[in-house]
């Protein structure tokens, strides 16, 4: 900004860096972005529940049992379907 002093030199400017931003009109946007403004709703809705999601972060491990055996099965789960290792 040190080399805009006017208002209108600034403005080109800030169009500038705008038009370098990619937008799906304009062009295809990188693999793996889509995947995240894609997850419903829906899916999310879980993580939010208090259950779920209010867990201590320094919770004794004997209180976080559940939580750590749907990690394992979801991680089983992940190596089975993607055949990759953990």
């Amino acid at each position: 900004f040190h080399k805009n002093r006017a208002e209108a030199e600034i403005t080109r400017y800030m169009r500038r860096l705008a038009d370098r931003d990619l937008a799906l009109d304009r062009s295809m946007i990188p693999l793996g972005s889509c995947t995240m403004k894609l997850n419903a709703t829906v899916e999310m809705i879980p993580v939010t529940w208090p259950e779920f999601g209010n867990l201590h972060p320094f919770c004794p491990k004997d209180q976080a049992q559940g939580y750590h055996m749907m990690i394992e099965d979801l991680n089983d789960k992940l190596c089975q379907i993607t055949g990759y290792d953990a």
